[in-house]
């Protein structure tokens, strides 16, 4: 399906745009109007679920309904009903604009997505449309969003910013200096009507990655960028296709990243990537950023099977199961040629300066971070890399939402137990410990310094603290890196 013309979004005034957005509010088109239409047919790809979600927006006769039936889910409703959604004024104006298209016979659809995310709305383009299709909000930017800290550092740059979501949220959030790039400048122009919609002030440019930002630097960099593998004999899509593997792009963005962060900047970008035994992501990564002064980590989670990939890749840009079984096959056949099998979701965390450590960590789910999870273990990968004295002196505490379960292989109370330790939420991945290391981790994280730690270590052990800690220290730093242990400031 072709683009449609953009050119008119220009005309929104900004009170216009008040009016719009307290509409919009008032009737309730939020995302418990988008939760509706998520819960029917829910896990099932858009070209098979669409028909009942129209039909049962259709039946439900509110505005919020009928203004997510056409602004999420590409349906039509009647003249009248968008009139009583929007108004007449402001339905004359969504025409206007081309918000709306208005058929012969009276129905009325929208060529765009109109959708709510985290209180903003973010105007896009349906992702059937062609390869210059402009991305808005999707599942994952859920997942980045969080990180977005409820008061944002004064600088945030989002890089291939699309619909402008992310700069949007951190303007949203207080961010004085909020910045978008794109190499899209369809992009551009809808990320500037977004900031208008939603009362904003933000910065959008297009050009190639940090070109339009030279020179600058900031204190949170932000991206999702595209990480679907292009089979030979498909077109591009530039918000979707990341290179042959998919994460070349990725990789070669993250690799010139931290020539804008500040000293004490960060950069998270979220991407998934096929897992490459012989050439692990983060290797990769640590390998492409040279020696730049950043240090690196990775936090992975299982991702979905290369058949559920290459379904997604091409149900997510089709209107209807025309033509899906050819590309279906395309993509299947292309991942088998590279040897893929498996993908990781990942998400990847810079920080300057440098020189301390690249590491890569299982999570249980990337949705269970969030900016206080990831300050934490800023904080806990701060501590560990400390000279001992320091170390010694801190206050340690097992990290929040762990559950620890007792376990042993016969009811025999004789045999000795494993702890396994499962993560909730946070950085930390599940694992278990010996009897040992659980009586060591009760030592350090209920005393009042690690040095108080190592005395009852000791203790428990009948040796000496000297004997103990070099043992202590190197797991008070391992568990410190793996977010099982944080520091705790306040004691």
């Amino acid at each position: 399906m072709p683009l449609c013309a953009i050119d008119r979004l220009a005309a929104l005034g900004p009170d216009q745009a008040d009016a719009l957005r307290a509409r919009l509010d008032e009737v309730g088109y939020d995302h418990r109007a988008i939760a509706r239409g998520e819960s029917i047919a829910g896990g099932l790809f858009d070209a098979l679920r669409l028909p009942l979600v129209h039909d049962a927006l259709a039946l439900d006769d509110t505005p919020a309904s009928d203004l997510a039936l056409v602004f999420a889910y590409l349906g039509s409703v009647p003249f009248v009903r968008v009139e009583r959604a929007l108004t007449p004024a402001l339905a004359a104006l969504a025409l206007d604009l081309g918000l709306v298209t208005r058929d012969a016979d009276g129905e009325v659809r929208s060529p765009f997505l109109l959708m709510p995310f985290m209180g903003l709305w973010v105007l896009s383009d349906p992702l059937s449309q062609d390869g210059d299709a402009v991305m808005g909000p999707g599942p994952t930017t859920h997942e980045i969003a969080r990180l977005v800290p409820a008061r944002p550092p004064r600088s945030v740059l989002d890089v291939g910013c699309g619909a402008g979501t992310l700069a949007l949220l951190a303007a949203a959030r207080g961010c004085a200096e909020a910045v978008g790039v794109d190499i899209n400048p369809r992009a551009i122009a809808m990320a500037d009507f977004n900031a208008r919609l939603n009362g904003l002030r933000a910065e959008f440019i297009a050009g190639d990655l940090f070109a339009p930002v030279a020179g600058r630097r900031f204190e949170l960099v932000l991206s999702q960028p595209p990480f679907v593998a292009q089979p030979p004999d498909v077109d591009v899509a530039v918000y979707l296709h990341g290179g042959a593997y998919g994460d070349e792009f990725a990789v070669a963005m993250i690799a010139q990243t931290p020539r804008v962060l500040t000293p004490s900047g960060r950069a998270l970008v979220l991407l998934d990537a096929p897992v490459r035994p012989d050439a692990p992501l983060h290797a990769r990564l640590r390998a492409a950023l040279g020696d730049a002064a950043v240090d690196l980590a990775v936090f992975s989670t299982a991702g979905m099977s290369p058949d559920l990939m290459a379904v997604g890749y091409t149900a997510r840009s089709l209107e209807s199961l025309e033509g899906y079984g050819v590309t279906v096959r395309r993509y299947r056949q292309h991942l088998r040629a590279l040897g893929v099998t498996e993908f990781s979701h990942a998400l990847v965390l810079l920080l300057p300066p440098g020189g301390r450590f690249t590491i890569s960590l299982p999570v249980r789910s990337i949705g269970a971070l969030d900016g206080e999870a990831i300050d934490a273990w800023c904080d806990a990968i701060d501590l560990a890399s400390r000279e001992p004295t320091d170390l010694l002196a801190a206050t340690v505490r097992t990290a929040a939402g762990l559950a620890f379960t007792e376990e042993r292989a016969t009811p025999d109370r004789g045999v000795e137990p494993t702890w396994r330790v499962r993560s909730e939420r946070g950085v930390a991945g599940s694992r278990e410990l010996s009897e040992a290391s659980w009586a060591l981790l009760e030592a350090i994280s209920t005393q009042a310094t690690v040095r108080d730690g190592v005395r009852v270590y000791a203790e428990l052990c009948g040796t000496t603290a000297d004997n103990v800690r070099e043992q202590v220290l190197g797991f008070v730093r391992d568990h410190l890196a793996r977010g099982l242990l944080v520091w705790s400031r306040t004691g």
